[in-house]
């Protein structure tokens, strides 16, 4: 069978569970009951790996319920022995239609919010003590519930007190480094106590924001995660989505397509960046990543606003505007550390999802790049571009050029179309399986290239990292299999699994059609497989040669999700290597030989384990003087990793015809063994990029910036040598 008949029965065979649902349906039941037993019917009709309705699937919904709704923050172990009796009677009230567990909980969250947002006035209209020893829990999983309500009120208290002693230790910093600089424009040094106030009646500011927001939030929205938490107990990548949230998912914070260039998500109150689009004044900037928690907002020289615990399309609004404007974000990065970025916003050129190519020139011998910031491709049929089209145009450039070498950067490419990997694939091998699909009660179907032709058959790299996934995982273990090139970076993502969404509007039965808008459900439908039996499901793919990476230990990986699909084998796939494979143990020595001392990757490493130890470390002092005697030994101690994000000596950016369209860059005192000696890498944009350039001047900053990061990028480096060998 092939994928579209696969797909057409798979969408069969949820309309048919659907419409069944919807005729039998009774007239006077309520959207919310419908609303379930529509997205239940078609979760045991359709998904890859169905749950039966029992006290296992009551208690995976009652542990994502209480985790997201911070419960650990507002109910008291009074509160959950009530709450608690329906840990395993989730299930009865799923098959009968009813909302007890979610209506208790609910009712209770709501006198807490009212309750905890008096005791927050009180509290914020007195000074804090910040010269007593106690210390804050801040991971949730660590702590219990609290006792009383005493408890409880000494755990926001302490919430409280931690947010203006973080912010007045930021204030203090402020003034002494204007202090130290003989700022003129500081007319007035402020005593402690001044600060103090000034920073307390701020946090007020935000905390009567904060429970605003929380007495603002809908039934429709607080009842959406209530099934999103059913959907995911699931899978982690089975979801629901309210009407209003399905036109929210992956926000784009561009704004009209005029602003920084950012997806966000909400976690657990903080405003995270879920992804940094290519080419947008974030990514330009260098210093935002995914991951990192945007804290404060301020337009220009206004002042900044805390968003923590801000509705999501709140933050949005502040972030994003018109082109030209500036914007200051205070970000938080996964060691805890916090710096300010100032971004102009501008016209986000979403192009730049686009594959993209350059040459690398060292010594007469040339070396292509193509980097994919995802597998794209045309799903309305309009005629827009696809990856596996502009990868082809793209090698047949580099081609043109007598590169000795390809390298293929997919870090931090979560994936895509499936039909563009299969023919991505074939660019590179001869026809043969790629990927092996399996649904639900169904034997594997395997997804071939059946074009002869190679369109490269030189050496070749595949760059991966952490959050390379599911798309990404595909070619790359795609090309290790085949043994046609080297996978090098860090372990993939690990998501193996395909998903289809559907709109619960389609499947309603017309006398339900008042009801409408009921939401989509996105359902995981298939799993997928590498030709030789294994999955990328939970395990991902292991680089052929590993490189440190300063994020590795804090990856959030598809295993450190709720509930993951298990990881399995089949059969493998008839399939023959490539005639001429890398020689990986004698590459992997070299390597090993060539980084054993390398001050760089040395630090690297270190900075992997300090990035996890420090984000570890979440109990947290509220003694002012000791917080800041830690910040001031973790900032001095994080001072020396900065030498890894200095650009490396000789290297030069340059136009095809070497003229140089950018400055040498060897100013850094990057002391990495790749750009030693008498090595000079010039770095160029091909043909095709130069057209571009031509055509929109917008595009030569784009193409610059992209050039300078290449300047900047270890990974990329090790790369170039390694596929020097190769040759």
């Amino acid at each position: 069978m092939n994928k579209t008949r696969l797909s057409l029965y798979i969408l069969l065979a949820m309309t048919a569970g659907l419409l069944l649902c919807a005729v039998l349906r009774q007239p006077g039941d309520d959207k919310r009951k419908v609303t379930m037993e529509l997205m239940m019917s078609g979760l045991k009709n359709m998904h890859f790996s169905p749950l039966e309705l029992n006290d296992s699937l009551s208690g995976r919904v009652y542990k994502m319920f209480m985790k997201r709704i911070d419960g650990k923050n507002f109910y008291t172990k009074e509160d959950m022995a009530k709450i608690s009796q329906y840990q395993y009677k989730i299930d009865d009230e799923i098959g009968a239609g009813t909302f007890e567990f979610y209506d208790l909980a609910s009712s209770i969250l709501n006198k807490r919010i009212a309750e905890d947002s008096n005791f927050t006035k009180e509290v914020l209209s007195k000074p804090f003590n910040f010269s007593t020893d106690e210390n804050i829990e801040l991971d949730p999983g660590k702590q219990d519930y609290a006792k009383d309500d005493d408890a409880l009120h000494d755990r926001w208290r302490r919430d409280i007190k931690y947010q203006v002693m973080v912010r007045l230790a930021d204030m203090m910093n402020e003034q002494e480094k204007r202090q130290e600089k003989k700022d003129t424009s500081l007319k007035v040094v402020k005593t402690i106590d001044q600060m103090e106030k000034e920073v307390r009646d701020k946090v007020a500011k935000d905390y009567k924001t904060r429970f605003g927001n929380f007495a603002k939030e809908t039934e429709e929205t607080r009842l959406s995660m209530y099934f999103e938490c059913i959907a995911n107990a699931f899978d982690p990548h089975t979801d629901f989505f309210a009407p209003e949230e399905r036109k929210s998912f992956d926000i784009n914070i561009s704004g009209q397509l005029e602003g920084i260039g950012a997806q966000l998500v909400d976690e657990s109150g903080n405003i995270t960046i879920d992804k940094v689009i290519p080419g947008s004044p974030a990514w330009k900037s260098g210093e935002i990543k995914d991951g990192d928690v945007i804290t404060k907002v301020a337009q220009d020289t206004g002042e900044a606003v805390n968003i923590q615990g801000m509705l999501l399309e709140k933050a949005i609004q502040l972030i994003r505007g018109k082109k030209g404007t500036v914007v200051r974000l205070t970000i938080r990065k996964p060691d805890g550390s916090s710096k300010q970025v100032v971004l102009i916003r501008d016209v986000i050129n979403l192009n730049e999802k686009y594959a993209h190519d350059a040459v690398i020139e060292e010594n007469g011998k040339k070396m292509g790049y193509i980097r994919l910031p995802e597998f794209y491709t045309d799903f309305e049929r309009t005629g827009s571009p696809t990856c596996a089209a502009d990868v082809k145009k793209e090698l047949q450039e580099l081609n043109a050029e007598h590169v000795q070498g390809i390298i293929i950067d997919l870090r931090d490419n979560g994936g895509g179309s499936l039909p563009d990997v299969v023919k991505m694939v074939g660019l590179f091998v001869h026809t043969g399986p790629i990927v092996q699909v399996k649904g639900r009660d169904q034997h594997p179907q395997m997804m071939s290239d059946y074009d002869t032709s190679v369109v490269y058959s030189g050496p070749l790299i595949v760059l991966v990292n952490g959050a390379s996934a599911s798309a990404s995982e595909i070619f790359a273990a795609a090309i290790q299999d085949y043994r046609r090139g080297i996978i090098m970076g860090s372990q993939t993502y690990g998501k193996g699994t395909v998903q289809q969404v559907f709109n619960l509007d389609d499947y309603v039965n017309s006398q339900f059609k008042d009801l409408a808008p009921l939401g989509s459900v996105k359902i995981t439908t298939s799993k997928f497989y590498r030709i030789n039996g294994s999955t990328t499901q939970r395990d991902g793919v292991t680089p052929d040669i590993p490189m440190p990476d300063a994020y590795q230990y804090v990856y959030e990986k598809e295993r450190d999700e709720d509930f993951p699909v298990k990881s399995d084998k089949i059969s493998p796939a008839p399939y023959n290597t490539w005639n001429n494979p890398p020689d990986i143990q004698k590459l992997q020595e070299n390597f090993d030989k060539r980084t054993e001392n390398d001050s760089i990757i040395q630090l690297i490493r270190e900075e992997a384990v300090q990035i996890k130890k420090q984000r570890d470390n979440t109990l947290v002092t509220l003694n002012l003087g000791e917080y800041r005697k830690q910040e001031k030994e973790r900032i001095d101690g994080n001072k020396k990793y900065e030498a890894i994000t200095k650009p490396i000596p000789g290297i030069v950016i340059a136009a095809p015809d070497h003229t140089p369209i950018a400055q040498k860059y060897n100013e850094g005192k990057n002391e990495s063994q790749m750009a030693s000696g008498s090595e000079t890498y010039t770095i160029y944009p091909t043909g095709q990029e130069v057209q571009h350039m031509k055509a929109d001047t917008n595009e030569v900053a784009v193409e610059n910036a992209r050039l300078k990061l290449l300047t900047k990028d270890i990974e990329f480096f090790q790369a170039l040598h390694v596929i020097n060998e190769m040759r």
